[in-house]
């Protein structure tokens, strides 16, 4: 007998579309709707776009929330979080009758506030922290985010229903963050237009006519340099003594990324070795991907990334870092090659990837594609996270749940 389908609420700061490169984005869109079309009720509230509501879910019958405490008595932690507390976000999520409630993202005030009116209402939630836990993320800001997690976010992760991990190294970095939660361990699955056949392949040369010399090394995703390695990536590049390769960087840029990384080549001497295209998405995505003979992502951390999920469907060979890498799944599939976040060891695999023959690197894409495909698929994701929604975690329950 099938089990009755739940209503599960989504909270999120982003849009709810596609069209960006923020990785938590094009998550939580990816995940809403493949909850909805296995059969699933499901609502996304975001501040940036309003309430969408998918999968037939029924009309919302308004209910009796949990009050703000008023006035005196209140602790410290509920004054504080009463400057973030969003009544209007409230009475909306409370009006669709969530069984769950799904956060997403981490070290977001408002986020913390509905919880605990959540909690007084017995609604249950969980959270995806989307990488934002990781050693080196926790880096920015240090101060700020652990003066936060010790007075407020901690107690708030401590209370959810699970925390959701995209692998088993995210969930590592959980629970070294002081988090005794069950944690559930589910991935990314593929972007959605990783099907769409590419219109346009010689789109990038067009553009660019002396990449035909060249052979393509692409990074496609937001030009961050800290997280996404971007500063090690192009030092690398100016060390590999490889004149037939050229580096594409496809992406929007970040806090002025564009222009510092330019400066950094031109330092080098990269010259048109190095491309800037902007951001692309969709058919322009695949019609760029179709330019590059390997793609590079050597994140410092990464929770799961979808741009390599995105290349490794359309066949590209890999250079990542073990961070990047989707459960380690490539690199078991040895259809990537693995480097560790500095710039001698991303040199060292940019030259062994220049090394390898056409035949190689197509081989080696091809393994990676027959990965993404038996491994990754939304529906699939959908339905192992569902599954985690119901499992009604006791709340002493401690460890990691390999849901899967």
């Amino acid at each position: 007998m099938a089990a009755r389908p739940l209503r599960i609420a989504h909270v999120i700061n982003e849009p709810f579309n596609l069209e960006s490169a923020n990785g938590v984005q094009q998550v939580v869109y990816c995940l809403a709707r493949a909850q909805a079309e296995i059969g699933q009720s499901v609502a996304v509230f975001s501040r940036e776009d309003g309430v969408h509501v998918l999968g037939g879910r029924a009309e919302a019958t308004p209910c009796i929330s949990a009050t703000v405490p008023a006035g005196r008595g209140r602790s410290l932690r509920e004054r504080f979080l009463s400057r973030y507390f969003e009544q209007s976000l409230a009475e909306d999520v409370l009006a669709s009758e969530p069984e769950i409630v799904h956060f997403h993202s981490v070290h977001i005030p408002e986020n913390v506030a509905l919880a605990a009116h959540l909690g007084r209402a017995g609604i249950p939630y969980c959270v995806t922290v989307h990488g934002g836990l990781f050693r080196a993320a926790l880096r920015r800001s240090l101060v700020k985010k652990t003066v936060f997690n010790l007075l407020f976010e901690r107690r708030y992760l401590n209370h959810a229903r699970f925390i959701h991990a995209v692998s088993p190294h995210e969930a590592e970095a959980i629970r070294h963050h002081g988090i005794d939660r069950p944690i559930v361990v589910v991935p990314n699955g593929l972007p959605p237009d990783t099907d769409v056949q590419a219109s346009r392949p010689d789109a990038l040369f067009a553009a660019a006519p002396w990449l035909r010399e060249y052979r393509v090394f692409m990074f496609v995703g937001r030009l961050d340099p800290w997280q996404k390695g971007l500063d090690l990536l192009v030092d690398a590049f100016g060390r590999v003594d490889v004149r037939e390769a050229a580096l594409v960087l496809v992406g929007p840029e970040c806090r002025g990324s564009r222009r510092a990384l330019a400066r950094r080549a031109d330092r080098l001497g990269l010259g048109r070795r190095l491309v800037f295209t902007g951001p692309a998405f969709g058919e322009d995505r695949t019609n760029l991907f179709a330019a590059a003979d390997v793609f590079v992502h050597p994140s410092r951390w990464e929770g799961l990334s979808l741009s390599v999920l995105a290349a490794a469907a359309a066949a590209k060979p890999c250079v990542i870092t073990r961070e990047a890498d989707p459960e380690g799944a490539l690199e078991c599939a040895q259809a990537a090659i693995i480097v560790d976040p500095t710039v001698s060891s991303i040199a060292a695999g940019l030259r062994q990837a220049a090394g390898l023959s056409n035949a190689e690197l197509q081989s080696m894409g091809a393994r990676a594609q027959r990965v993404a495909e038996s491994h990754f698929t939304w529906q699939s994701i959908a339905a192992r996270v569902v599954d985690a929604y119901r499992g009604r975690v006791d709340s002493s329950s401690r460890g990691i749940l390999e849901n899967g």
